[in-house]
Protein backbone atom coordinates (compact mmCIF):
# COMPACT_ATOMS: atom_id res chain seq x y z
CA UNK A 1 0.00 0.00 0.00
CA UNK A 2 1.29 3.24 -0.84
CA UNK A 3 1.29 4.99 2.91
CA UNK A 4 1.62 9.32 2.17
CA UNK A 5 2.15 11.48 5.58
CA UNK A 6 0.33 15.11 5.37
CA UNK A 7 -0.26 17.53 7.39
CA UNK A 8 -3.92 19.74 8.23
CA UNK A 9 -4.21 23.05 6.49
CA UNK A 10 -0.99 22.69 4.50
CA UNK A 11 -0.68 23.50 0.82
CA UNK A 12 0.00 21.31 -1.99
CA UNK A 13 0.17 21.54 -5.61
CA UNK A 14 -1.88 19.34 -7.91
CA UNK A 15 1.85 18.46 -9.14
CA UNK A 16 3.03 17.78 -5.29
CA UNK A 17 -0.09 15.36 -4.77
CA UNK A 18 0.22 13.80 -8.61
CA UNK A 19 3.74 12.38 -7.12
CA UNK A 20 2.84 11.34 -4.30
CA UNK A 21 -0.37 9.04 -5.12
CA UNK A 22 1.36 8.14 -8.87
CA UNK A 23 -1.78 8.92 -10.53
CA UNK A 24 -3.03 10.12 -13.50
CA UNK A 25 -4.52 13.75 -14.12
CA UNK A 26 -8.21 12.68 -14.29
CA UNK A 27 -7.77 9.93 -11.58
CA UNK A 28 -6.13 12.17 -9.13
CA UNK A 29 -8.86 15.10 -10.24
CA UNK A 30 -11.79 12.52 -9.40
CA UNK A 31 -10.32 11.81 -5.95
CA UNK A 32 -9.99 15.05 -5.01
CA UNK A 33 -13.53 16.00 -6.29
CA UNK A 34 -14.83 13.25 -4.01
CA UNK A 35 -12.87 14.68 -1.04
CA UNK A 36 -14.15 18.23 -1.85
CA UNK A 37 -17.67 16.99 -1.57
CA UNK A 38 -16.90 15.16 1.77
CA UNK A 39 -15.31 18.33 3.70
CA UNK A 40 -12.04 16.96 3.38
CA UNK A 41 -10.30 18.50 0.85
CA UNK A 42 -10.42 22.54 -0.26
CA UNK A 43 -9.39 23.70 -3.55
CA UNK A 44 -7.19 27.40 -3.01
CA UNK A 45 -7.60 29.55 -5.98
CA UNK A 46 -6.68 33.82 -6.24
CA UNK A 47 -10.92 34.11 -5.40
CA UNK A 48 -10.39 33.15 -2.09
CA UNK A 49 -10.15 36.25 0.36
CA UNK A 50 -6.71 37.02 2.04
CA UNK A 51 -8.80 37.21 5.14
CA UNK A 52 -10.06 33.85 4.49
CA UNK A 53 -6.85 32.07 3.72
CA UNK A 54 -5.21 33.46 6.90
CA UNK A 55 -8.26 32.07 9.17
CA UNK A 56 -7.58 28.82 7.30
CA UNK A 57 -3.92 28.34 6.65
CA UNK A 58 -1.11 27.20 8.75
CA UNK A 59 1.53 29.64 6.75
CA UNK A 60 3.23 32.65 7.84
CA UNK A 61 4.24 34.03 4.13
CA UNK A 62 0.53 34.40 2.04
CA UNK A 63 2.54 35.90 -1.09
CA UNK A 64 4.50 33.53 -1.61
CA UNK A 65 1.61 30.83 -1.71
CA UNK A 66 -0.02 33.65 -3.95
CA UNK A 67 2.85 33.32 -6.48
CA UNK A 68 2.57 29.15 -6.06
CA UNK A 69 -1.65 29.40 -6.76
CA UNK A 70 -0.52 30.22 -10.77
CA UNK A 71 -1.07 26.89 -10.50
CA UNK A 72 -3.86 24.65 -8.15
CA UNK A 73 -2.94 24.24 -4.60
CA UNK A 74 -5.46 22.04 -2.45
CA UNK A 75 -5.55 22.01 1.71
CA UNK A 76 -6.81 18.81 3.57
CA UNK A 77 -9.43 19.99 6.36
CA UNK A 78 -8.83 16.72 8.03
CA UNK A 79 -7.11 14.80 10.85
CA UNK A 80 -6.68 10.69 10.84
CA UNK A 81 -6.28 8.13 8.19
CA UNK A 82 -8.15 7.82 5.08
CA UNK A 83 -7.86 5.22 2.68
CA UNK A 84 -8.33 5.11 -1.32
CA UNK A 85 -7.98 2.34 -3.49
CA UNK A 86 -3.87 1.46 -2.49
CA UNK A 87 -3.25 4.66 -0.76
CA UNK A 88 -3.22 5.22 2.47
CA UNK A 89 -3.15 9.14 3.78
CA UNK A 90 -1.79 9.63 7.26
CA UNK A 91 -2.92 13.58 8.17
CA UNK A 92 -1.70 15.12 11.16
CA UNK A 93 -3.34 17.92 13.18
CA UNK A 94 -1.81 21.55 12.21
CA UNK A 95 0.17 21.55 15.41
CA UNK A 96 2.05 18.56 15.49
CA UNK A 97 5.90 20.63 13.95
CA UNK A 98 7.91 17.95 12.97
CA UNK A 99 5.20 15.15 12.12
CA UNK A 100 6.97 12.95 9.47
CA UNK A 101 9.70 12.00 12.15
CA UNK A 102 6.49 10.33 13.78
CA UNK A 103 6.95 7.34 11.58
CA UNK A 104 10.29 6.47 13.15
CA UNK A 105 8.48 5.85 16.40
CA UNK A 106 6.08 3.60 15.04
CA UNK A 107 3.59 6.18 14.58
CA UNK A 108 2.80 6.84 18.44
CA UNK A 109 1.58 10.21 18.18
CA UNK A 110 -0.95 8.96 15.34
CA UNK A 111 -2.33 6.31 17.10
CA UNK A 112 -2.81 8.16 20.28
CA UNK A 113 -4.78 10.69 18.08
CA UNK A 114 -6.39 7.88 16.34
CA UNK A 115 -7.81 6.39 20.27
CA UNK A 116 -9.01 10.21 21.33
CA UNK A 117 -10.60 10.55 17.99
CA UNK A 118 -12.35 7.21 18.73
CA UNK A 119 -13.71 8.12 22.08
CA UNK A 120 -14.65 11.35 21.37
CA UNK A 121 -16.91 10.01 18.20
CA UNK A 122 -18.06 7.05 20.34
CA UNK A 123 -19.47 9.67 22.70
CA UNK A 124 -21.50 11.62 19.55
CA UNK A 125 -23.14 8.50 17.74
CA UNK A 126 -22.23 5.11 17.50
CA UNK A 127 -18.62 4.74 14.65
CA UNK A 128 -20.09 3.48 11.67
CA UNK A 129 -23.64 3.98 12.02
CA UNK A 130 -24.71 6.96 13.02
CA UNK A 131 -21.89 9.48 11.57
CA UNK A 132 -23.80 11.64 7.93
CA UNK A 133 -20.25 10.99 6.04
CA UNK A 134 -20.62 7.33 6.52
CA UNK A 135 -23.86 6.92 6.06
CA UNK A 136 -23.27 8.41 2.32
CA UNK A 137 -19.77 6.53 2.43
CA UNK A 138 -18.51 3.48 2.39
CA UNK A 139 -16.50 2.75 5.71
CA UNK A 140 -14.65 -0.16 5.46
CA UNK A 141 -11.86 1.29 7.77
CA UNK A 142 -14.21 2.60 10.18
CA UNK A 143 -16.34 -0.42 10.11
CA UNK A 144 -13.53 -3.21 10.47
CA UNK A 145 -12.08 -0.98 13.42
CA UNK A 146 -15.25 -0.98 15.10
CA UNK A 147 -15.62 -5.03 14.62
CA UNK A 148 -12.28 -5.52 16.01
CA UNK A 149 -12.92 -3.88 19.21
CA UNK A 150 -16.46 -5.38 19.55
CA UNK A 151 -15.27 -8.84 19.33
CA UNK A 152 -12.24 -8.29 21.89
CA UNK A 153 -14.89 -6.78 24.33
CA UNK A 154 -17.75 -9.42 23.77
CA UNK A 155 -16.35 -12.06 21.21
CA UNK A 156 -18.23 -13.81 18.56
CA UNK A 157 -21.92 -12.97 17.70
CA UNK A 158 -23.43 -15.75 19.60
CA UNK A 159 -27.15 -17.81 19.96
CA UNK A 160 -27.13 -19.86 22.63
CA UNK A 161 -28.73 -23.15 22.70
CA UNK A 162 -30.38 -24.34 25.97
CA UNK A 163 -29.57 -28.40 26.36
CA UNK A 164 -31.83 -30.29 29.07
CA UNK A 165 -29.74 -33.24 30.85
CA UNK A 166 -31.01 -35.07 33.63
CA UNK A 167 -28.96 -34.91 37.02
CA UNK A 168 -26.33 -32.46 35.24
CA UNK A 169 -24.11 -29.86 36.33
CA UNK A 170 -26.71 -27.00 35.02
CA UNK A 171 -29.20 -24.70 36.84
CA UNK A 172 -32.26 -27.41 38.44
CA UNK A 173 -35.40 -27.27 35.87
CA UNK A 174 -37.54 -27.29 39.28
CA UNK A 175 -41.44 -27.13 36.69
CA UNK A 176 -40.08 -29.95 34.88
CA UNK A 177 -38.77 -32.20 37.74
CA UNK A 178 -41.63 -31.41 39.68
CA UNK A 179 -44.00 -32.62 36.89
CA UNK A 180 -42.20 -35.53 35.41
CA UNK A 181 -39.99 -37.10 38.28
CA UNK A 182 -41.22 -38.57 41.30
CA UNK A 183 -41.32 -37.60 44.76
CA UNK A 184 -39.92 -38.82 48.06
CA UNK A 185 -40.44 -37.57 51.35
CA UNK A 186 -38.66 -36.77 53.85
CA UNK A 187 -40.16 -35.34 57.47
CA UNK A 188 -42.62 -34.00 55.10
CA UNK A 189 -40.35 -32.52 52.74
CA UNK A 190 -40.41 -34.07 48.95
CA UNK A 191 -37.07 -35.07 47.96
CA UNK A 192 -36.31 -35.70 44.22
CA UNK A 193 -33.13 -38.29 43.64
CA UNK A 194 -33.17 -37.19 40.05
CA UNK A 195 -33.93 -33.68 38.30
CA UNK A 196 -33.47 -31.80 35.00
CA UNK A 197 -31.14 -29.43 34.43
CA UNK A 198 -30.24 -26.98 31.76
CA UNK A 199 -26.96 -25.86 30.56
CA UNK A 200 -26.22 -23.17 27.64
CA UNK A 201 -24.47 -24.15 25.02
CA UNK A 202 -22.39 -21.68 22.14
CA UNK A 203 -24.11 -22.61 18.76
CA UNK A 204 -20.64 -22.84 16.99
CA UNK A 205 -22.34 -23.35 13.27
CA UNK A 206 -24.96 -20.24 13.82
CA UNK A 207 -25.45 -18.72 10.79
CA UNK A 208 -24.53 -15.17 12.26
CA UNK A 209 -21.19 -16.39 14.31
CA UNK A 210 -20.07 -18.00 11.23
CA UNK A 211 -20.95 -14.83 9.50
CA UNK A 212 -19.56 -12.44 11.77
CA UNK A 213 -15.88 -14.42 11.75
CA UNK A 214 -15.96 -14.26 8.40
CA UNK A 215 -16.03 -10.98 7.79
CA UNK A 216 -13.65 -9.95 10.58
CA UNK A 217 -11.48 -12.12 9.00
CA UNK A 218 -11.77 -10.63 5.23
CA UNK A 219 -12.14 -7.18 6.50
CA UNK A 220 -9.31 -7.93 8.43
CA UNK A 221 -6.95 -9.45 5.71
CA UNK A 222 -7.90 -6.68 3.43
CA UNK A 223 -6.53 -3.69 5.81
CA UNK A 224 -4.04 -5.59 7.32
CA UNK A 225 -1.14 -3.18 6.28
CA UNK A 226 -3.19 -0.09 7.75
CA UNK A 227 -3.93 -2.20 10.99
CA UNK A 228 -0.38 -3.43 11.43
CA UNK A 229 0.37 0.93 11.61
CA UNK A 230 -2.10 1.15 14.64
CA UNK A 231 -0.58 -1.92 16.21
CA UNK A 232 -3.83 -4.03 15.91
CA UNK A 233 -3.38 -7.78 15.23
CA UNK A 234 -5.32 -9.17 12.45
CA UNK A 235 -7.81 -11.66 13.32
CA UNK A 236 -7.95 -14.41 11.26
CA UNK A 237 -10.92 -17.06 12.78
CA UNK A 238 -12.89 -18.20 9.59
CA UNK A 239 -11.63 -20.22 6.40
CA UNK A 240 -15.56 -19.67 4.73
CA UNK A 241 -16.36 -17.65 1.60
CA UNK A 242 -18.70 -15.58 0.83
CA UNK A 243 -20.46 -18.54 -0.97
CA UNK A 244 -21.15 -20.20 1.89
CA UNK A 245 -23.43 -17.61 3.42
CA UNK A 246 -25.88 -17.29 -0.01
CA UNK A 247 -25.74 -14.13 -1.79
CA UNK A 248 -25.62 -10.54 -0.88
CA UNK A 249 -29.97 -10.39 -1.05
CA UNK A 250 -30.02 -13.60 1.05
CA UNK A 251 -27.76 -12.57 3.59
CA UNK A 252 -29.48 -8.86 4.50
CA UNK A 253 -32.97 -10.53 4.33
CA UNK A 254 -31.25 -13.35 7.34
CA UNK A 255 -29.52 -10.20 9.07
CA UNK A 256 -32.87 -7.90 8.56
CA UNK A 257 -34.88 -11.12 10.13
CA UNK A 258 -32.35 -11.43 13.08
CA UNK A 259 -32.51 -7.95 14.12
CA UNK A 260 -36.27 -8.19 14.55
CA UNK A 261 -36.38 -10.57 17.10
CA UNK A 262 -32.69 -9.00 18.71
CA UNK A 263 -32.89 -7.14 21.31
CA UNK A 264 -29.22 -7.02 23.11
CA UNK A 265 -27.80 -3.63 22.35
CA UNK A 266 -24.37 -5.08 21.18
CA UNK A 267 -25.67 -7.71 19.22
CA UNK A 268 -28.09 -5.38 17.40
CA UNK A 269 -24.80 -3.36 16.49
CA UNK A 270 -23.16 -6.04 15.11
CA UNK A 271 -25.66 -6.88 12.93
CA UNK A 272 -25.81 -3.67 11.47
CA UNK A 273 -21.95 -3.23 11.31
CA UNK A 274 -22.22 -6.97 9.19
CA UNK A 275 -25.27 -5.63 7.09
CA UNK A 276 -23.48 -2.27 5.91
CA UNK A 277 -20.70 -4.24 5.18
CA UNK A 278 -22.27 -7.10 3.26
CA UNK A 279 -24.67 -4.05 1.53
CA UNK A 280 -21.52 -2.54 -0.34
CA UNK A 281 -20.87 -2.40 -3.35
CA UNK A 282 -17.44 -2.98 -4.37
CA UNK A 283 -17.90 -2.03 -8.13
CA UNK A 284 -17.73 1.56 -7.41
CA UNK A 285 -15.01 3.48 -8.92
CA UNK A 286 -11.52 4.12 -6.79
CA UNK A 287 -13.12 7.94 -6.05
CA UNK A 288 -15.84 6.88 -5.14
CA UNK A 289 -14.57 4.24 -2.36
CA UNK A 290 -12.76 5.89 0.31
CA UNK A 291 -12.44 4.75 3.85
CA UNK A 292 -11.22 6.75 7.07
CA UNK A 293 -11.30 6.82 10.40
CA UNK A 294 -10.95 10.92 11.77
CA UNK A 295 -12.29 13.79 11.24
CA UNK A 296 -12.62 17.35 9.57
CA UNK A 297 -14.27 18.54 12.84
CA UNK A 298 -11.07 18.40 15.12
CA UNK A 299 -11.67 21.79 16.88
CA UNK A 300 -14.60 19.63 18.45
CA UNK A 301 -12.40 17.23 20.07
CA UNK A 302 -9.79 19.36 21.46
CA UNK A 303 -13.14 20.99 23.38
CA UNK A 304 -13.85 17.62 24.48
CA UNK A 305 -10.21 16.75 25.70
CA UNK A 306 -9.78 20.32 27.31
CA UNK A 307 -13.42 19.74 29.41
CA UNK A 308 -12.84 16.20 30.70
CA UNK A 309 -9.54 16.83 31.21
CA UNK A 310 -9.94 20.03 32.94
CA UNK A 311 -13.02 18.99 35.09
CA UNK A 312 -15.67 21.03 33.63
CA UNK A 313 -18.89 22.03 36.11
CA UNK A 314 -20.86 24.10 33.43
CA UNK A 315 -23.24 21.25 33.03
CA UNK A 316 -23.96 20.20 36.67
CA UNK A 317 -26.68 21.44 38.88
CA UNK A 318 -25.55 24.27 41.17
CA UNK A 319 -26.98 22.37 43.75
CA UNK A 320 -25.23 19.47 43.15
CA UNK A 321 -21.70 21.49 43.42
CA UNK A 322 -23.09 22.27 47.33
CA UNK A 323 -23.47 26.00 46.11
CA UNK A 324 -26.33 28.44 45.72
CA UNK A 325 -27.10 31.13 43.21
CA UNK A 326 -30.09 33.79 44.22
CA UNK A 327 -31.07 35.48 41.37
CA UNK A 328 -32.04 31.36 39.97
CA UNK A 329 -32.80 29.30 42.84
CA UNK A 330 -34.55 26.57 40.82
CA UNK A 331 -33.99 23.26 42.00
CA UNK A 332 -32.38 22.08 38.30
CA UNK A 333 -30.36 25.45 37.78
CA UNK A 334 -27.05 24.58 36.35
CA UNK A 335 -24.06 26.48 36.26
CA UNK A 336 -24.47 27.48 32.87
CA UNK A 337 -27.88 28.73 34.23
CA UNK A 338 -25.94 32.09 35.79
CA UNK A 339 -25.40 33.79 32.48
CA UNK A 340 -29.20 35.58 31.69
CA UNK A 341 -30.57 35.30 28.50
CA UNK A 342 -31.62 38.18 25.95
CA UNK A 343 -34.52 39.60 26.62
CA UNK A 344 -36.42 41.48 23.67
CA UNK A 345 -39.55 43.84 24.41
CA UNK A 346 -42.12 44.83 21.62
CA UNK A 347 -42.33 48.66 21.71
CA UNK A 348 -45.81 49.18 20.88
CA UNK A 349 -47.74 46.50 23.55
CA UNK A 350 -44.55 46.55 26.24
CA UNK A 351 -44.42 42.48 25.68
CA UNK A 352 -40.95 41.45 26.97
CA UNK A 353 -40.13 38.15 25.40
CA UNK A 354 -36.87 35.80 26.33
CA UNK A 355 -34.31 34.15 24.22
CA UNK A 356 -33.82 30.79 24.11
CA UNK A 357 -30.19 30.73 24.01
CA UNK A 358 -27.51 32.63 25.45
CA UNK A 359 -23.44 32.56 25.85
CA UNK A 360 -22.29 29.63 27.15
CA UNK A 361 -18.36 29.31 28.16
CA UNK A 362 -16.59 26.61 27.45
CA UNK A 363 -15.13 25.51 30.60
CA UNK A 364 -15.87 26.15 33.65
CA UNK A 365 -13.76 24.96 37.17
CA UNK A 366 -14.13 25.22 40.53
CA UNK A 367 -11.29 23.87 42.48
CA UNK A 368 -12.00 24.78 46.45
CA UNK A 369 -12.50 28.34 46.45
CA UNK A 370 -11.25 29.07 42.81
CA UNK A 371 -13.18 29.41 40.44
CA UNK A 372 -11.77 29.59 36.60
CA UNK A 373 -13.16 30.22 32.62
CA UNK A 374 -11.67 28.39 30.11
CA UNK A 375 -11.80 28.88 26.36
CA UNK A 376 -10.59 25.57 24.36
CA UNK A 377 -9.44 27.45 21.14
CA UNK A 378 -8.16 24.82 18.59
CA UNK A 379 -5.22 27.52 17.32
CA UNK A 380 -1.78 27.66 16.44
CA UNK A 381 -1.13 31.03 17.77
CA UNK A 382 2.19 32.99 17.13
CA UNK A 383 3.07 35.46 19.75
CA UNK A 384 6.16 36.81 20.23
CA UNK A 385 8.21 40.25 20.53
CA UNK A 386 8.12 40.25 16.62
CA UNK A 387 4.18 40.40 16.72
CA UNK A 388 1.10 38.37 16.96
CA UNK A 389 -0.90 35.44 14.22
CA UNK A 390 -3.14 32.93 13.80
CA UNK A 391 -4.94 34.25 17.19
CA UNK A 392 -8.69 33.94 17.91
CA UNK A 393 -11.05 37.41 17.22
CA UNK A 394 -12.52 40.56 19.04
CA UNK A 395 -15.53 38.44 19.53
CA UNK A 396 -13.91 35.68 21.22
CA UNK A 397 -11.86 37.75 23.75
CA UNK A 398 -15.12 39.84 24.22
CA UNK A 399 -16.70 36.86 25.25
CA UNK A 400 -13.93 35.97 28.13
CA UNK A 401 -14.65 38.96 29.50
CA UNK A 402 -18.45 39.18 29.44
CA UNK A 403 -17.80 35.01 31.14
CA UNK A 404 -16.42 37.01 33.75
CA UNK A 405 -18.23 39.66 34.87
CA UNK A 406 -21.49 37.33 34.62
CA UNK A 407 -19.58 34.90 37.23
CA UNK A 408 -18.55 37.65 39.52
CA UNK A 409 -22.30 38.07 41.46
CA UNK A 410 -22.14 34.14 41.27
CA UNK A 411 -18.62 33.74 42.91
CA UNK A 412 -19.24 36.95 45.60
CA UNK A 413 -22.29 34.70 46.73
CA UNK A 414 -20.29 31.70 47.29
CA UNK A 415 -17.23 32.96 48.57
CA UNK A 416 -15.29 32.22 45.71
CA UNK A 417 -12.48 33.93 43.83
CA UNK A 418 -12.30 34.16 39.95
CA UNK A 419 -8.43 32.78 39.71
CA UNK A 420 -8.14 32.21 35.48
CA UNK A 421 -9.33 33.52 32.37
CA UNK A 422 -7.51 31.88 30.00
CA UNK A 423 -7.31 30.42 26.23
CA UNK A 424 -6.56 27.20 25.63
CA UNK A 425 -4.44 26.32 22.93
CA UNK A 426 -2.82 23.19 21.53
CA UNK A 427 1.35 22.50 21.56
CA UNK A 428 3.28 19.56 20.41
CA UNK A 429 5.71 20.52 23.27
CA UNK A 430 6.30 18.26 26.44
CA UNK A 431 5.44 21.07 29.06
CA UNK A 432 2.34 24.14 29.71
CA UNK A 433 3.75 27.08 28.48
CA UNK A 434 1.93 30.54 29.02
CA UNK A 435 2.64 32.68 25.81
CA UNK A 436 1.20 35.85 27.13
CA UNK A 437 -2.10 37.96 27.23
CA UNK A 438 -5.01 39.13 25.47
CA UNK A 439 -6.37 42.57 26.97
CA UNK A 440 -9.26 45.34 26.28
CA UNK A 441 -8.64 48.93 27.66
CA UNK A 442 -12.42 49.14 27.76
CA UNK A 443 -12.50 46.63 29.88
CA UNK A 444 -10.33 47.88 32.84
CA UNK A 445 -12.10 51.07 32.32
CA UNK A 446 -15.25 49.81 34.65
CA UNK A 447 -14.68 51.50 37.93
CA UNK A 448 -13.94 49.41 41.17
CA UNK A 449 -14.97 46.47 38.75
CA UNK A 450 -11.19 44.13 38.11
CA UNK A 451 -11.38 41.82 35.12
CA UNK A 452 -8.05 39.51 34.59
CA UNK A 453 -6.35 39.44 31.47
CA UNK A 454 -6.76 36.65 28.82
CA UNK A 455 -4.00 33.83 29.41
CA UNK A 456 -2.93 32.19 26.63
CA UNK A 457 -1.97 28.62 27.91
CA UNK A 458 -0.49 26.01 25.51
CA UNK A 459 -1.68 22.81 26.74
CA UNK A 460 1.02 19.58 25.95
CA UNK A 461 -1.36 17.45 23.83
CA UNK A 462 0.53 13.64 24.54
CA UNK A 463 -0.31 14.51 28.46
CA UNK A 464 -3.52 16.10 27.68
CA UNK A 465 -4.40 12.91 25.70
CA UNK A 466 -3.08 10.58 28.08
CA UNK A 467 -5.52 11.91 30.51
CA UNK A 468 -8.71 11.94 28.39
CA UNK A 469 -8.46 8.45 27.42
CA UNK A 470 -8.08 7.87 30.91
CA UNK A 471 -10.97 9.29 31.74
Amino acid sequence: MNIQILKELKPYSFFELQNMFNLRDVELAGILKSLALMNIAKKLSRDVSKVELEELLQIDNLEELNLQMEGNMYVFNYVGMLIIGDICLIIYPKYVDNYLADASSNFKKLKQIISVIRKYQSKEQKVGLGNQIELDNFNLLSITLELIYSYYEHGLYSNDKQIIEQNGDGEILWEKTINENTAYFSDGHPIYLDTFTVNQENNEQDYFRRLHAFIITEACNSLKDILSILDIECINISEDTTNNFGGKDYIVYRINQELSTQFVTYKQNILKLLRRYIEEDSSKAVSDNISFVGTNSFNMVWEDVCSVVMDDCINRSIKELGLTYSKNDKQSALLSDVISKPKWKHEESGKVHIASKTLIPDIITIKGNNLSIYDAKYYKIKLDDSGVNKQPGVGDVTKQYLYELTYKDFAMENKLSIETNAFLMPTDGEEEIKVGTASMDIFHGLGDIHVHDIEVILKPCEKMYEKYLEH
